[in-house]
This record gives C-alpha cells, sequence and structure tokens, in this order.
C-alpha cells in the first residue's frame, strides 16, 4: 500500500480503479518545490525535500526526491528521478524516545536501496 501511495504521487497513478486522478500534476508539482529553508532543512507542502546535508534522509537520493517523516520513525521517500519509492515502517518508540537511531538508519537504509537498485548515488 505504502508504495502504491508514493507513486499515487509521483506519477499520479490512479487510484483503486479510478479513472481519476487524486491530484493534478500541477499540484504535486507545487507541493514539491522549494517552499521554505532553513540552512540544508528543505521544505515543500507537507513535504520534505531533498538536502544536501550527509545526515539527511533524502542524501543518497537525487534532488528530486521528496518524502516525509513520522514520529515513529516511519518515512516514505519518493525519487521520481530513479523511478524509486522507498517506505519504512518502523516504531522506534516502542524502546524510547531517542532518535539518534532512526535519524542514522533512515539515509543507510536509502544507501543500501540505491545500492541494490543499482541506482548512481548522489553522494557517497
Amino acid at each position: 500500500m505504502w508504495r502504491r501511495w508514493g507513486r499515487w504521487f509521483w506519477m499520479g497513478v490512479r487510484w483503486g480503479g479510478s479513472q481519476t486522478r487524486p491530484l493534478q500534476a500541477e499540484t504535486v508539482a507545487e507541493m514539491t518545490r522549494l517552499q521554505a529553508q532553513d540552512g540544508l532543512t528543505r521544505r515543500g507542502l507537507g513535504w520534505a525535500l531533498w538536502s544536501p546535508d550527509p545526515q539527511a534522509s533524502a542524501y543518497p537520493l537525487s534532488e528530486r526526491a521528496y518524502g516525509h517523516t513520522g514520529f515513529t520513525g516511519t518515512s516514505l521517500w519518493v525519487d521520481p528521478a530513479r523511478a524509486l519509492v522507498v517506505a519504512l515502517l518502523t516504531n522506534r518508540v516502542y524502546y524510547g524516545r531517542d532518535a539518534a537511531g532512526i535519524t542514522a538508519l533512515r539515509p543507510a537504509l536509502h544507501k543500501a536501496v540505491c545500492r541494490s537498485a543499482f541506482c548512481e548515488e548522489s553522494a557517497d
């Protein structure tokens, strides 16, 4: 389901056999356009955008990548340049609320996915 949801945003895939797209391509483009920036943190409308910060979740993905992270560690990242959707479902709060582990896990997972999918990594 998460992969389908990511493809829904990235490609405008029709949901559940519907003949209409849930969002127009222009709407998705506006949502994933740079809307705000604070240092290396870049945001669209409801989405985090690729960051040049090597510790950022999206760093190993292409500069067109966008995603959303959740408090419990879940995340969904879409990389249209690589035709890639990465969904991470976790519950990091089970053993406590320290964010250090999940903060390191997300970019490590994305690097592993890029390597296994034979993507040319944008960073290391």
